[in-house]
């Protein structure tokens, strides 16, 4: 028994290779070029493309590609076949696909494709402008087939009905004279060209359906036939960047046959440049609705410095004094990065800027004002002082130590003596026996700034002395505006109810200098973030000499 095996071992292996070989064998001619086309709910039948193999001894089978599934034979199946024919009665949007048609033999297997596509007419149409049949014809008399129809059936006794534009035709105008298969036009002119629907009837397994076909015929223009159309180039200029490929194609529309030359100087372009930088294509042609569609492709591999502002030709061979060119040009610059990235860089310049003046705006007043083009002659204003001094001296029987410290000692210290300031401090520089409203009243109008110095103390004073000279510094700040206020707090404020609304209102405005810390040397320095920002509020220092600088702080 085991001496069998490897016999029957190789038999089975022949039997495999036997199949495979078999399956390998059948010869595969691709896919058929026309496409079998039906509008959804009408029928469809496709005829196998190998018919004229057909013989007795072959079976047919058909197969939808994508599925490998094998079409079946039932008649009464929508999707069948029948023989070399595969039939859908009717026709689904779900049937577009490819479809194989299989003729075999014992000894011989041979298989094509075909392509079915089912359509929904356009809106508002009776086909789809994309699937019609497209046909010339010239006047004054032509003929109108319904094509692929002979499939289907015989016409006799059927009743076509024909249709331009989707609107029936007027049948008893003469123009038209019908017959089963056709549709004659006479006195034919420009204005029947247009799109013509012809609708047959058909019988199926005891159902009537309708087939519809649409052909666009165009009317040509006979007085017209020698002329060709120059549809590219005409004298254009083309923008095409430097060492970049590019391709220029001739295009021509004419009813004769012709061929395209590409020419420069007088000379064919093969002889422009050197092998391969500069390919010429072979004239080609297509048909379209307005005629015979000729082109010829002019390749650029590399566009050099020598073929800018060149004309190149296409001459239409045979057609005398009919050529036009085009012509290559560098692209002007392109300025609109630039133009972003420098308007960008103001805008940021600007931004900066804007930041730093509210950042250090201060030390920048002040830097101006001590530069020689800040200097200003501020005594032409005729003021004698640039400020007026407002501190409470006494509050409740108690003199105010901090306060009378500040006022008479730290004020002259830093504003008089290194900043050449001249305060009026009232305690200082009044003289006994003056009178207090005349004095006030002459002494604000002759100063620049008035300083009021707030602090609890200042909050608790009820004094008439200070009123009259907040009232007085108040009226000229708020109804005259002849004159701008400084608020200094030295020490935090817990309580605003006593402070006047005046007051109340400048503290709103423009805010107060708070003083922090002690008094010690170092906080006496001009230089500190207070004293600046009194500084900045002053109007500017007059200049001084060294010398003068040395006296003034030499006073005590």
């Amino acid at each position: 028994m085991l001496r069998h095996l490897p016999v029957f071992t190789l038999f089975i292996l022949a039997l495999m290779c036997l199949s495979v070989g078999k399956t390998e064998l059948c010869i595969n001619e691709g896919v058929e070029f026309d496409t079998e086309f039906a509008s959804i709910g009408e029928p469809l039948f496709a005829v196998c493309p190998l018919n004229f193999l057909l013989n007795e001894n072959m079976n047919v089978t058909w197969i939808r590609n994508d599925t490998q599934t094998e079409i079946t034979s039932d008649r009464q199946e929508r999707v069948h076949q029948d023989q070399n024919i595969l039939k859908f009665v009717p026709a689904d949007l779900n049937d577009s696909g490819f479809y194989q048609c299989i003729l075999r033999n014992s000894t011989y297997c041979i298989k094509k494709i075909v392509r079915v596509e089912v359509f929904k007419n356009d809106d508002a149409l009776c086909y789809k402008d994309s699937v019609k049949f497209l046909r010339k014809a010239k006047p004054p008399l032509f003929t109108i087939q319904c094509p692929k129809q002979d499939i289907y059936g015989n016409y006799k006794n059927m009743s076509v009905r024909w249709f331009k534009e989707c609107q029936p035709l007027d049948l008893a105008s003469g123009h038209y004279v019908t017959s089963p298969k056709a549709l004659t036009i006479k006195n034919v002119s420009k204005e029947d060209s247009g799109n013509y629907t012809c609708k047959v009837p058909f019988i199926y397994n005891g159902v009537t359906y309708e087939i519809s076909r649409t052909l666009e015929y165009i009317i040509s223009d006979q007085t017209n036939k020698d002329k060709p159309v120059m549809i590219f180039p005409t004298n254009n200029i083309m923008e095409v960047e430097l060492g970049a490929t590019f391709t220029l194609t001739c295009k021509v529309l004419h009813n004769r046959s012709i061929d395209l030359l590409w020419i420069y100087n007088d000379t064919d372009m093969a002889f422009y440049a050197e092998p391969g930088r500069v390919i010429i294509g072979k004239t080609s042609q297509t048909f379209t609705k307005d005629g015979m569609e000729y082109l010829k492709t002019l390749t650029f591999t590399k566009v050099m410095e020598e073929d800018y502002n060149r004309q190149f030709y296409c001459y239409i061979w045979h057609v005398s004094n009919h050529m036009f060119y085009a012509t290559l040009k560098k692209p002007d610059p392109n300025f609109q990065g630039f133009l972003i990235a420098f308007f960008m860089s103001i805008l940021l310049v600007i931004i900066i800027a804007i930041v730093t003046i509210r950042i250090y705006k201060v030390d920048i007043v002040l830097w101006y004002r001590s530069s020689w083009f800040g200097n200003t002659d501020k005594d032409k204003d005729g003021k004698i002082y640039d400020a007026y001094v407002i501190y409470p001296k006494i509050s409740k029987g108690t003199i105010s130590y901090e306060m009378n410290i500040f006022a008479l000692k730290v004020l002259p210290q830093v504003l008089e003596r290194q900043c050449a300031y001249r305060l009026f401090i009232p305690g200082r520089d009044d003289l006994p026996g003056q009178a207090l409203m005349d004095l006030v009243d002459e002494t604000i109008s002759q100063s620049r700034r008035v300083i009021i110095v707030l602090g609890n103390m200042f909050c608790e004073t009820h004094e008439d002395e200070y009123e009259f000279e907040q009232k007085k510094a108040m009226y000229d700040v708020l109804i005259q505006n002849k004159i701008k206020v400084i608020l200094i707090e030295i020490e935090k404020i817990t309580d605003y109810t006593n402070v006047p609304e005046s007051i109340k209102y400048i503290k709103q405005k423009q805010g107060v200098v708070r003083w922090k810390g002690e008094f010690t040397e170092d906080a006496l320095s001009p230089n500190t973030r207070f004293w600046k920002n009194i500084r900045y509020q002053m109007p500017s220092a007059k200049h001084q000499s060294n010398n003068e600088l040395r006296y003034i702080c030499s006073e005590d």
